[in-house]
């Protein structure tokens, strides 16, 4: 990419509240950002968790283009619904054509980090507007860091020492009822990890709650009645209005979060309206708590 092809803009950060989520204006991401501006907006990202641009014009090579400044990209294990010379590039959307759906539909309506039941979760995931309904649709991030630091002293200490297992398969049918069951090959493809509770932001160095109550089947060492009940818990409080911040969608927004320290999850919208998204994620890191 040569220099004429870049942006160098003097890029404006509104945080969206004291806590988490942050709008980044002056920036057209259909030019790659130069290494300046791409620091800022990095370092947004690391203070706020959760950042988004307005206004964008992208195709799905540009969005992967400025996905790819954030690390290497994700190609889903869930192959459906991918640009078919794109597989990097999902799309979301309850649009039909020739009676079928041109995108995964009713996805992610639980909290969650994005594959945190795989042995190294996602990084960051970026999510581009494309058609949005007028009202509902909401995404909502919930601010891990903020979680675990409001925690008694005695709990952030007894919790830093504990694992917990994440698994794709402890309630996908519950949560996806209208999709078919997961085959055998599916089911086997990602098996259970275990991961710390808290892992340690490894470009901030902060703490965050790692976990969320439909994908955490159990927590190590704990009788599960036990085990059950501090998993909701925790989640309850993790996911505070005080610790939320609610994104109103418009088209040709681009969203982008980080996976380690936040939650996320849609809210429901009427199925008149079309929606439609592109998704992508980039590759990240095992998990590591504070006591490795």
């Amino acid at each position: 990419m040569n220099s004429s092809q870049r942006a160098t803009p003097d890029l404006t950060v509104l945080p969206m509240s004291a806590r988490i989520g942050a709008e980044i204006r002056d920036l057209d991401l259909a030019k790659l950002p130069d290494a300046t501006a791409f620091a800022r907006i990095l370092d947004a990202l690391h203070r706020h968790g959760v950042i988004f641009f307005r206004g964008q014009h992208l195709t799905p090579e540009q969005l992967a283009a400025f996905s790819k400044c954030f690390g290497e990209l994700d190609i889903h294990h869930m192959t459906e619904h991918v640009f078919p010379d794109l597989p990097q590039v999902r799309v979301l959307s309850n649009v039909k054509k020739d009676g079928k759906s041109i995108g995964i539909t009713k996805g992610g309506m639980h909290w969650h980090s994005d594959l945190s039941y795989k042995p190294q979760p996602a990084l960051v995931t970026l999510l581009y507007a494309v058609e949005c309904p007028p009202t509902g649709a909401d995404t909502q991030f919930a601010d891990m860091y903020a979680a675990f630091a409001d925690l008694p002293e005695e709990k952030r200490h007894r919790l830093q020492t504990l694992r917990a297992v994440h698994d794709r398969n402890y309630r996908y049918s519950a949560l996806y009822p209208g999709r078919p069951p997961l085959t055998p090959e599916q089911v086997a493809k990602v098996p259970p990890v275990e991961h710390p509770l808290v892992r340690v932001h490894p470009a901030t160095g902060r703490p965050a709650l790692f976990l969320a109550k439909d994908v955490v089947s159990q927590i190590i060492g704990m009788p599960q009645d036990e085990s059950r009940a501090l998993i909701d818990e925790l989640e309850a409080v993790a996911t505070l209005p005080e610790n939320v911040y609610s994104h109103k969608w418009q088209p040709g927004d681009l969203l982008v979060w980080d996976n380690r320290c936040t939650l996320h999850r849609a809210t429901p919208y009427e199925p008149q309206y079309r929606r439609s998204l592109y998704r992508t994620q980039v590759k990240g890191e095992a998990p590591v708590g504070i006591s490795a």
